[in-house]
């Protein structure tokens, strides 16, 4: 299988991915969380490795789209002038 390098999304369509991402972030985040305070911690060690590694890899695709981004300056006089 190959893979296509070159996507056709808006804004719009990057802000849903990425709101998604937060959310399904916050829900790992939790349930490890649960998991590391309950009584039988042991028996959840597994688990909780693999919602680790989910939490890993959904921040590094979130700081991917990050450092995509083109940032704007917030100068009204050039609205349209990339930072840095």
């Amino acid at each position: 299988m190959t893979y296509k390098k070159q996507f056709d999304l808006n804004p719009s369509d990057i802000d849903i991915i990425e709101t998604c991402l937060r959310k399904e972030l916050h829900i790992r985040s939790e349930k490890c969380q649960c998991q590391c305070q309950g009584p039988a911690k042991h028996e959840h060690a597994e688990e909780m490795a693999s919602s680790k590694e989910s939490i890993s890899e959904i921040t590094e695709l979130l700081g991917k789209i990050h450092n995509q981004k083109i940032w704007y300056d917030g100068d009204p006089a050039k609205p349209w002038m990339p930072k840095g």
